[in-house]
């Protein structure tokens, strides 16, 4: 396969249940609209997302060899990802998560604490990059076995290759965000949630933010505001540049993973950064209006629709 895009990164099963506000008593049972089985994680969100808007995407994990991972990959074929890498291992779970969305579409999340995607560089000995155009890291905390130098080692040996590179984060419960500025000298584009980049620097206001992570290295700084849309700061330029209105928030979950999914495939499509933000904000906002990550997004044309 002709590739454009290889996606890394988190790779999940999400049982996704809307609405709930409370958890039923001990004992007894509560009826609500949606209960559903879906792929999720940072990285497979974006790669599908970005299948779906025309780009060719390829997708590289290592993830346990059991149900969760044998329905994940079929999703991923399904959704013409290309499973180009991708090792079914005995020895780990795949990761799922109990997503719990409120009333508000606001989310919660239980997660299994093992599993994940567990691809290492010693997977990548023979890495080829040929034909391809961009490298993503999609929710770079939940590569236990890719952090710190060897991410790096790996987004450097991309820009070696002529290839872009941009990195998504992802919240941890560990003492791990530091670990990511080895990579970021290598990264074109950095694409944070405000919450994720304040751990990061330790620093609050968007702005002062920027101005760190791109002392830091990252060429490009954009950080993602939800409802109020996004900060970037790119060539000696920055600014706010506002969400889409959406009038029924259903679910916010993987709003971030389209706007990375947006945002790439306008890059890749040409146009300057302001513009590849607006791509990215409209594919949030459609992603909010439907219960799941890639429930709501489903073409290019609908999302050409909403920038006209």
């Amino acid at each position: 396969m002709t590739r454009e895009i290889i996606c890394i990164g988190g790779a999940v099963v999400d049982i996704l249940v809307r609405p709930l506000d409370q958890l039923p008593p001990v004992g007894q049972s509560v009826t609500v609209e949606q209960v559903n089985l879906q792929v999720g994680g940072c990285a497979v969100n974006t790669a599908i997302l970005m299948a779906r808007l025309g780009l060719k995407v390829s997708f590289w994990g290592r993830l346990g060899a059991d149900t969760l991972g044998r329905f994940l990959k079929a999703q991923l074929e399904e959704e013409k990802v290309f499973p180009e890498v991708f090792i079914l291992d005995p020895t780990i779970p795949t990761k799922a998560a109990l997503v719990v969305v409120n009333s508000r579409g606001e989310r919660s999340l239980i997660r299994t604490g093992e599993g994940g995607n567990a691809l290492s560089l010693k997977d990548l000995d023979q890495i080829d990059l040929s034909g391809a155009r961009h490298l993503h890291i999609g929710g770079c905390y939940s590569l236990r076995n890719l952090m710190g130098e060897n991410l790096a080692a790996l987004l450097r040996y991309a820009k070696e290759m002529g290839v872009g590179t941009s990195l998504d984060t992802v919240w941890t419960q560990d003492d791990y965000w530091q670990s990511i500025y080895p990579a970021l000298p290598h990264v074109d584009y950095f694409l944070p949630s405000l919450e994720e980049a304040r751990r990061i620097t330790g620093l609050e206001q968007p702005k002062e933010i920027a101005h760190a992570l791109t002392t830091a290295g990252a060429k490009t700084v954009v950080i993602k505001l939800g409802a109020a849309g996004s900060y970037v700061h790119w060539q000696g330029s920055e600014g706010l540049l506002p969400a889409f209105p959406v009038g029924r928030v259903v679910d916010t979950t993987g709003a971030g993973d389209a706007f990375c999914a947006g945002f790439l495939t306008a890059v890749l499509a040409g146009y300057g950064v302001p513009r590849a933000v607006e791509w990215g904000n409209a594919a949030g906002a459609i992603t909010v209006t439907a219960l799941g990550a890639t429930a709501a997004l489903r073409s290019r044309a609908q999302l050409l629709e909403w920038l006209a």
